[in-house]
């Protein structure tokens, strides 16, 4: 019997063998979540940075518009 097939056979080639199947699901639901919040994650960052420019720009950094 060769190791990988002994290592199958095993009990602890079992579990190891569910850790990586668990895993492997853990890690499509976080790519499936990453891939369906990427552009509104996305756009929130565009203006952010617009904001940050802006105000850069401006010199209004830590002003509240309309309050003098």
């Amino acid at each position: 019997m060769t190791s990988i097939q002994q290592f199958l056979f095993e009990d602890e080639g079992q579990s190891t063998v569910e850790y990586m199947l668990l895993i492997s699901v853990i890690v499509i639901a976080i790519l499936a979540a990453a891939y369906t919040f990427v552009e509104p994650f996305q756009k929130g960052i565009e203006e952010l940075a617009k904001d940050v420019s802006n105000g850069l720009a401006s010199g209004d950094i830590g002003k509240i518009k309309g309050v003098h």
